[in-house]
């Protein structure tokens, strides 16, 4: 198991700060938002409804989910920061794929 403190120094290092930013900041929204859109709709939006928990509720499951698929974007739209080596040495590991030379 890996210490706080070591997960913290690693989020910390200047290559993951921006990952790091964006990881504080969807942990943030995935605690705020949906309990704070579940109050706004049970006590303003839906206070008349018959059961203005479950429209409630609902809102804040949606709210979750467009977070969690935000985080998500983000995450695919980084740069990929590996650069792909040429030379016949590689150090990341075999060629595979379009990459792997052919021996036959």
């Amino acid at each position: 198991m890996h210490e706080p403190k070591m997960v913290l120094s690693v989020l910390l290092q200047k290559q993951n700060r921006e990952v790091a930013k964006k990881l504080g900041i969807a942990t943030v929204a995935m605690f705020v938002l949906p309990i704070g859109i579940f109050y706004l709709c049970y006590h303003i939006l839906f206070a008349h409804k018959k059961y203005p928990e479950n429209w409630a509720g609902a809102c804040a499951i949606v709210t979750a989910n467009i977070v969690v698929v935000g985080y998500v974007i983000a995450a695919f739209q980084e740069e990929d920061s590996e650069k792909k080596i040429s030379s016949p040495g590689d150090e990341a590991g075999p060629r595979v794929g379009v990459y792997k030379q052919r021996t036959d």
